[in-house]
């Protein structure tokens, strides 16, 4: 009977040993549960994230392309600009330098007619 009570306390010594190992294990397996659950949730929040600043990179990529042909058509009028300006200098030194001519014919012109005159009037 004394070996019957030892192996029965040998069986609950086990046995609390058992629930309390089951018990231990059981938190363990409600802390990784809490985890994972945690890290799902950060790993959706990220995606989140990753997928808003995918878009956002498309939509700077488009206002960077958008940019960039205005620039170019910009340029490019400035440079039409740039020419016309030469030209329409050049033109007006054109201008400028027959100007000049004229106001010399003119000039002469007054000059020849003044002396015409004066030779007429000593006649």
């Amino acid at each position: 009977m004394e070996r019957i009570k030892e192996k029965l306390s040998a069986l609950r010594a086990e046995a609390d040993e058992a629930t309390a190992n089951a018990e231990e294990l059981e938190s363990k397996v409600k802390q990784l549960e809490a985890e994972h659950t945690s890290k799902d949730h950060e790993l959706l929040s990220l995606q989140i994230r990753v997928k808003n600043l995918e878009e956002q990179l498309e939509k700077t990529e488009t206002q960077l392309k958008t940019t960039s042909t205005n620039f170019n058509e910009a340029d490019l009028k400035a440079e039409e600009a740039e020419r016309r300006v030469s030209s329409l200098e050049k033109e007006l030194e054109e201008k400028e330098a027959h100007y000049e001519e004229l106001v010399e014919k003119l000039n002469a012109s007054k000059a020849e007619l003044e002396e015409l005159a004066r030779q007429f009037e000593e006649l």
